[in-house]
């Protein structure tokens, strides 16, 4: 029988990741869309993409690289794709990323390729100065779910509860009870802003359904699961915006 402890397997998922695997990250993102944006729009001198990519890839670098330092149980909660604390009662409301997940890849590839044929086409194009507001509403965005990751190790992208979960109820978990999804509103809100198109918003507007609904079997399946969640709703009252929603 193995005399390994639970503190040892604790220790082993906070040892932080090589850092040629924080650093392979950011280079896969940027490959992958210069590969799918620029072919596309048929222009490789489209600057809204280029500074959407760049800025984009200096923050994942900087944030992953203190992730990494700081929580890298997160790093490897966000890459399990298998579900392992699933009881009966939270197996109806964790299912429901069967069809939340699609709908919500649906709207964040359309907010990412519709700005594309919107360039090549000028269906609606934005000014650049509001293209730049969209491109900083994004970038903030992805500062709040950075931070929201550094003080969640659990903040996976799956419906699961591990069975040595915490509640987090401190730092923006004591403001609002989703942090990391207001960043990814703002995120995928500021991304077809950035690229220049308003059409859009309209697949961006189907991403933020998407967090809404998940919210809500999130929220059924972490009262069903977790000690204390019901209290907590009681004393951080807001899912995504302080005094607003």
């Amino acid at each position: 029988m193995s005399n390994e402890t639970p503190q040892n397997i604790i220790d082993k998922y906070d040892k932080p990741l090589p850092l040629w695997t924080i650093a392979l990250i950011p280079v896969y993102i940027s490959a992958l869309f210069i590969i799918i944006l620029f072919p596309l729009a048929q222009d490789w001198l489209w600057s809204e993409a280029w500074l959407f990519i760049i800025s984009f890839v200096i923050n994942m670098t900087i944030s992953f690289y203190f992730i990494n330092k700081k929580n890298p149980r997160v790093l490897r909660n966000r890459m399990k794709v298998k579900k392992v604390g699933i009881t009966e009662k939270t197996r109806s409301s964790a299912g429901s990323d069967k069809f939340i997940m699609p709908l919500l890849s649906i709207g964040f590839i359309g907010a990412l390729l519709l700005p594309v044929f919107d360039y090549r086409n000028q269906w609606s194009p934005i000014p650049f100065m509001v293209e730049i507001v969209g491109l900083v509403i994004l970038n903030i965005g992805l500062i709040i779910m950075d931070i929201a990751m550094v003080q969640n190790a659990y903040a996976s992208k799956i419906l699961d509860i591990n069975k040595d979960q915490k509640l987090i109820d401190t730092g923006l978990y004591g403001r609002v009870r989703h942090p990391l999804y207001s960043g990814a509103v703002l995120l995928i809100l500021g991304l077809p802003i950035a690229l220049g198109s308003w059409v859009s918003l309209i697949p961006a507007a189907v991403g933020v359904l998407a967090i809404i609904i998940r919210i809500k079997f999130e929220e059924e399946m972490l009262i069903k699961g977790m000690d204390g969640y019901i209290e907590y709703r009681t004393r951080v009252k807001y899912k995504l915006i302080p005094k607003i929603y």
